[in-house]
């Protein structure tokens, strides 16, 4: 199997095999939702500042670096194991070494690969150790049946990035290979970085694991609406964000690679790139002629196709996307079963019957009707039973936006052959709207006057504010604070006003320099949204304690 990538280093090597972040499974196997927590809501904007200070750091513990094997070893053998003793001597440069933290002490006669391993083949991490004697493990961002992912520093570019550390188990071993020539293919293609897709840096071996490194995001989706109080966002933030999806499913089909997991979980927020969110964890995906598994997606995006057992194709990847759109305006999944049964019966809750022809050449029909083709009727936890054709989508989603509703309902059609494919999305009048309202002339957002209450300091942001918005480059610097201000932008931002907490999407915000003050106008409230203490579209207010959870 290692044939599949003919570089791969051997075990203990470094590689320089230039590409970049990571992934979560199904939410079964992965109750930790990839993203780390809401307080490390984009660890990618502090790795800068983090960079910057550790810049001028040149020497480890009096020692210039990076040191040589020999050299670390006469200054430290001491305190390193017998088996780091050993293994140092597998690396050409020595970055970090861990020395401040409780080792493992591994020895090549214990089980369990030396000691270093769980009995499923998991690394056992320790913080602040060393992987590779070059990044230093700071905490546990994900697990799954992979393995596990780890944020780390990167001694040597000083940078925070995830590494993927795959189980030490040949059947995971192997997909990760697929997984990696996967990747490849993709860094090869979106050299310019703008088909919003996750973007490997470095793979080796580390005692018998296989390591991916990537560039450390922001917080998935799910995290997102989870923020956001489970309320669901604008369909103009949806229709962003669908879009900047369908940049990356337009790459990946021309590529002929199938995604088999899109989730909110695996896309993340992002500094880079165009989009401002990427796509993550391809340790499912495989070439479409390529297929290798029957058991793939997770449920509640999972396609009828793959649930009935119909061979699959990449047209799987844009139901998952339906259902994704579906929740972000929601907040909740758009087809929750609690099995594959219910999951089906969901699906035709709201869309009627499958096409008789496509349940006949099912291999797996019997699972879901009986021989008179009639669905299997099961009642779930909550007592629940589920009749095809008994709800509307408008009503589920509770919108009648026309292009909207058309748009998902050709996502999400029984029959894949007649899916929209990425390119037909793209050309889509719901996703072109957008473009034309970008063509438009722009109008400055209502301001009410000054009132004879309004502090001075109010009245002087808001003569400030009318300067800007007149200077059309994008950025410019206020009259007060550090930052620069950022117009023509939009953000969501998390609040506190009182006892109150909330989110609301914001255009033309302002950071008055490192305070704890936002000032914004021209808000859409988001959550809560009918309450009459978030402030009135179009009004300047400030809140005293806040998170910027996405920019763009």
């Amino acid at each position: 199997s290692d044939s599949i990538l003919p570089h791969i280093a051997n075990k203990g090597v470094q590689s320089n095999y230039q590409t970049h972040q990571v992934r979560s499974k199904p939410s079964s196997q992965f109750p930790m939702r990839f993203g780390s927590s809401v307080e490390n809501l984009s660890d990618s904007i502090t790795t800068k500042g983090l960079s910057n200070k550790l810049e001028d750091k040149k020497l480890y513990e009096g020692q210039r670096l990076p040191m040589s094997p020999t050299e670390a070893l006469r200054h430290f053998q001491g305190r390193l194991t017998e088996f780091e003793q050993e293994e140092i001597m597998d690396y050409s440069e020595i970055w970090f070494l861990g020395l401040e933290t409780k080792k493992i002490e591994g020895s090549h006669g214990i089980p369990q690969n030396a000691g270093y391993d769980d009995e499923h083949g998991s690394y056992n991490k320790v913080l602040h150790d060393h992987i590779g004697f070059r990044f230093e493990v700071l905490e546990v961002i994900g697990k799954g049946s992979f393995g596990q992912v780890l944020k780390c520093l990167d001694h040597k570019t000083q940078e925070l990035v995830a590494i993927k550390v795959i189980r030490n188990k040949k059947r995971f071993h192997h997909q990760a290979l697929v997984e990696l020539k996967i990747l490849d293919a993709v860094r090869r293609k979106d050299r310019e970085n703008c088909h919003n897709v996750i973007h490997m840096k470095e793979y080796f071996y580390f005692r018998n694991h296989l390591c991916i490194s990537f560039e450390l995001l922001g917080v998935n989706l799910y995290e997102l609406i989870k923020k956001n109080n489970f309320q669901g966002f604008s369909l103009a933030l949806i229709r962003r964000f669908t879009h900047s999806l369908l940049k990356c499913l337009q790459m990946l089909h021309k590529e002929k690679i199938i995604h088999c997991d899109l989730k909110p979980e695996n896309i993340l927020l992002s500094q880079k790139g165009q989009g401002n969110i990427k796509v993550v964890d391809f340790g499912s995906s495989c070439y479409e002629q390529q297929r290798v598994y029957t058991y793939i997606q997770s449920r509640f995006y999972r396609s009828p196709e793959v649930i009935l057992g119909h061979p699959y194709s990449m047209a799987i990847d844009m139901w998952s996307l339906g259902c994704i759109m579906a929740e972000l305006y929601t907040g909740f999944p758009l087809f929750p079963g609690e099995s594959e049964v219910e999951q089906i019966a969901c699906i035709m809750e709201v869309f009627g019957m499958p096409p008789n022809d496509f349940v006949q050449t099912a291999s797996r029909k019997r699972l879901f009707f009986d021989s008179k083709g009639n669905p299997r009727n099961i009642t779930n936890s909550k007592g629940k039973k589920r009749r095809p054709n008994s709800k509307d989508l408008a009503s589920v989603l509770k919108t009648n936006d026309p292009l909207y509703l058309d748009f998902l309902r050709r996502c999400l059609m029984w029959d894949p052959t007649k899916r929209m494919t990425p390119d037909e999305a793209m050309q889509h009048e719901w996703i072109q709207e957008a473009r034309l309202n970008k063509l438009r002339p722009k109008t400055r957002p209502m301001m009410r006057k000054p009132s004879e209450s309004m502090s001075s300091t109010e009245n002087n942001y808001k003569a400030t504010y009318r300067k800007i918005v007149t200077n059309r480059t994008g950025k410019t610097r206020p009259l007060f604070g550090k930052l620069p201000i950022l117009t023509e932008t939009k953000v969501i931002v998390e609040y506190k006003r009182g006892s109150e907490t909330g989110s609301v999407e914001v255009t033309n915000a302002e950071y008055p320099g490192r305070t704890t003050a936002l000032r914004f106008c021209y808000v859409t409230p988001l959550y809560p949204r009918p309450q009459s203490s978030v402030p009135p579209s179009g009004t300047f207010c400030t809140f005293t304690s806040y998170n910027v959870l996405f920019l763009f």
